[in-house]
């Protein structure tokens, strides 16, 4: 009696054991390290996304330069090809991912290229006329008072 006691004993304190230590294992979260864990930073640089408000002037010019960038676009196109651009441009799809579409040899892809280089220059001066113009109203120098500063 006192063996199967002893027994008994030694196979609850074995469970015991067993789940106390499972127990710490199965709850036990893994503690990030922070050489390893990789850390969102917030854009700081001068590419950063940031709201612009453009005067309805800077709006008809985008909208003008855009609309000469798709004419420009649409006399290299063969028939087929322009059905396809005219299509997507009216379900308003991004232009780069509807000219990978249209199957483009490799003179049309250096002329689209030209293209849409300058477009992105065109645009880009209005956006720098648009910041220019909020940096000029933003600063203002004023001469110095002509009465002395007392204390």
């Amino acid at each position: 009696m006192l063996i199967n006691s002893i027994k008994r004993l030694s196979v609850f304190s074995t469970i015991f054991a067993f789940a106390t230590i499972l127990n710490g294992v199965v709850f036990a979260a893994p503690v990030p390290n922070p050489t390893t864990t990789p850390v969102l930073k917030p854009q700081t640089s001068a590419t950063s996304h940031k709201a612009i408000k453009l005067t309805n002037q800077q709006r008809l010019q985008i909208q003008m330069a855009r609309q000469q960038r798709d004419k420009d676009i649409e006399a290299l196109l063969n028939p087929s090809q322009d059905t396809k651009f005219k299509a997507a441009l009216q379900s308003r799809q991004r232009i780069r991912i509807v000219l990978k579409s249209l199957d483009l040899n490799q003179n049309q892809q250096k002329q689209v290229q030209s293209i849409l280089q300058t477009y992105n220059l065109q645009v880009k001066k209005i956006l720098a006329s648009q910041v220019s113009q909020t940096t000029s109203k933003s600063v203002e120098i004023t001469s110095p008072t002509s009465q002395p500063i007392t204390k």
